[in-house]
């Protein structure tokens, strides 16, 4: 792979963030306070779901994904064609386009993002006023970050960063693949108190992360001045390869990838390497007979990546003052400016490739909730979830009612401010309970009949075996949530 192509590359990587819509979610809102599903416990692990048992079917217990970003709805980046009958996006020379408008919706810092997760094996049991939990689960996120700033320059020009400079230090990607081993114990206090904690190991699969130091573009009437000091490490089966020059040159597939050899993708996939650790902490407490607080952080950790590791370096400083085309022409020789633009900017800039190891985050939440219980089958509830990544703090709220008017029916709806959008309507349904117990959720139910103004999506579903349900007698004036938030 030529140094051009890893130019060209970064340039088409660029574009797709210009013009990508969906591309990582957050756990759903809506889980947290249906509590009757036991997978509620990796959002607060002080959370004693209601059975005595429950064991999580491999795969389909648990299946999570959604994706979306901070601020740009579909009908931002893609509308339909001012005289023909057709779709185009927003930088299409016909599109009906206002640049202030489009540019005013963005943050300082923007994100897109997805995620996948499942649960391979998962189960809990209650012991007296302990419950314990374990989840095996497979998980993957993606985030792009992007500043504002370099959407400006590629919609307006420099000409409003004359004589400064525009900062695309948070021009970024944080993407992970990795396995999670987790235990969990939650312990009741008293009947107002319940503590909670899980102890995670962590095993990376592959991970691209970037570390941006500086990366600027500054401009004046005379020369444009650009300096870059960037590293994305990465850990993959990817073969890194290096020139005669030893700077980087592309990476090789592995042949038992490209030839898709069973035994050594499924060895692949079961290996435990780039070793990691995280915590899960959580409370719960009653103050008042009708009043339920909560507080949990979740996925305080990091995994060490160093199998099979790689660190590309962009380092360098590039200054354009024009092309003199004078003297082109009295050598005879008219060369391709843009070209000559290319060559210097390869002439400037150096690829290198280390391989040492390096650590990464997996992007903690805290949540806090509040709950009144407006009847024992029926409570209204608020959350906020604060989640950090990339050094950067996303924020969303939630309100929900939630019933439940029979043993085997439980229903949510809900409503949250989150990834800059306000019409963000969820739903949660619950069916059955013992033996068996299929749900479904998602915070953006609304999507289905505004998807064009809808900023994010995500849903989560599964089916549970559940054993020891029934409550005692002594309980039956009680809502159905044993050990849960009333």
């Amino acid at each position: 792979m030529s140094k051009k192509y890893i130019y060209k590359l970064f340039i088409g990587i660029i574009l797709t963030v210009f013009i990508s819509e969906i591309t990582r979610a957050q756990n759903s809102q809506t889980l947290y306070y249906m509590n009757r599903i036991p997978q509620s416990t990796l959002m607060n692990p002080a959370i004693q779901p209601t059975c005595n048992f429950f064991l999580g079917l491999p795969v389909v217990s648990s299946i999570q994904m959604g994706a979306g970003n901070n601020q740009l709805a579909l009908t931002d980046v893609i509308m339909k064609h001012p005289v023909n009958d057709s779709l185009i996006t927003f930088l299409h020379p016909d599109a009906e386009f206002d640049k202030s408008d489009f540019l005013g919706k963005l943050d300082e810092n923007n994100f897109f993002f997805e995620d996948f997760q499942t649960d391979l094996l998962s189960f809990g049991f209650r012991v007296n006023t302990w419950y314990f939990s374990f989840n095996l689960s497979e998980k993957m996120s993606l985030s792009i970050n992007y500043p504002k700033d370099l959407l400006v320059l590629a919609l307006e020009g420099n000409e409003s960063f004359m004589n400064q400079t525009a900062d695309l230090s948070m021009l970024g990607v944080n993407m992970l693949f990795y396995r999670e081993y987790g235990l969990g114990v939650s312990k009741q206090i008293n009947p107002n108190l319940t503590i909670g904690i899980r102890g995670k190991v962590l095993f990376g699969h592959v991970a691209a992360v970037t570390d941006n130091k500086s990366l600027g573009f500054y401009s004046s009437r005379d020369s444009l001045y650009i300096n870059a000091n960037t590293i994305v490490n990465t850990s993959s089966p990817m073969i890194a390869k290096t020139n005669a020059d030893g700077e980087f040159d592309g990476f090789d597939v592995p042949s038992y990838i490209e030839n898709s050899e069973t035994d050594s993708l499924i060895d692949l996939a079961l290996a435990h390497q780039n070793m990691g650790l995280g915590i899960d902490l959580g409370i719960y407490y009653k103050p008042i007979d009708k009043l339920a607080l909560s507080l949990s952080i979740v996925d305080l950790g990091y995994i060490k990546w160093n199998k099979d590791v790689t660190n590309l370096e962009l380092n360098g400083d590039f200054t354009f003052k024009g092309i003199d085309a004078g003297e082109q022409i009295t050598n005879d020789s008219i060369d391709d400016p843009f070209q000559i633009i290319v060559d210097s900017l390869e002439n400037s800039f150096k690829i290198s490739n280390k391989s040492e190891s390096f650590t990464s985050g997996l992007g903690t939440k805290v949540y806090f909730g509040a709950s009144w219980l407006v009847s024992n089958k029926f409570d209204l509830s608020v959350l906020s979830r604060t989640y950090f990544y990339n050094d950067n703090i996303n924020q969303a709220f939630t309100f929900s009612a939630n019933a439940r008017p029979a043993r085997w029916l439980t229903t949510s709806v809900s409503y949250s401010i989150m990834n800059g959008t306000y019409n963000n309507i969820g739903f949660g349904l619950v069916l059955g309970g013992a033996p068996l117990q299929l749900y479904v959720i998602t915070d953006n139910a609304s999507a289905a009949l505004w998807g064009q103004n809808t900023s994010s999506f995500n849903f989560r579903f599964g089916l549970n075996v559940n054993i020891g349900c029934r409550k005692k007698s002594k309980d039956k004036d009680l809502p159905l949530l044993r050990r849960g938030f009333f």
